[in-house]
């Protein structure tokens, strides 16, 4: 049995009011954005400055950790293997893991398909390791329980 459960979503090209209404029935505290550049051209109401503001209106702490838990490697690559042997990853991971474990966490990210995104292929198979349950929030409003990929089952 898992420890605690973090949801996480995408953003899309959802509008504001879209997303609340994802997000709404949960008792969400903390929205931790895990984006590397929390920045939206086509959607400016996800722009870090913004989210902050509309975050805390609806009562919620927003907590950016991109730097840690993006998908970018410290060479600005993709590679979720050497990203999840970075420190600076790893000490994400351990202050998310404290986060989750005093607070109900949503993971945050542009991509709205979690199969797509290194919401489910990098932190929550990382934190599946951890004993945390990981839910994706899809934009149909349905909930997708992440499980782990054959690669990170044998690790």
């Amino acid at each position: 049995m898992a420890q605690y459960e973090v949801l996480t979503i995408g953003h899309g090209q959802l509008s504001w009011d879209a997303f609340l209404q994802l997000l709404r029935p949960y008792p969400l505290q903390v929205l931790v954005d895990v984006r590397s550049y929390p920045y939206s051209e086509t959607t400016p109401w996800f722009n870090r400055d913004r989210l902050e503001h509309l975050a805390r209106k609806e009562g919620w702490e927003y907590l950016w950790l991109g730097s840690q838990l993006g998908p970018l490697t410290a060479a600005g690559r993709v590679d979720y293997v050497v990203k999840e042997r970075e420190t600076r990853y790893r000490e994400g991971i351990q202050q998310l893991l404290a986060l989750a474990g005093e607070h109900a966490v949503c993971l945050f990210s542009g991509q709205e398909n979690p199969l797509l995104s290194h919401r489910h292929l990098l932190i929550a198979q990382t934190l599946l390791r951890h004993d945390v349950a990981v839910t994706h929030i899809l934009p149909d409003g349905n909930l997708v329980p992440a499980q782990a990929d054959l690669f990170h089952s044998c690790i």
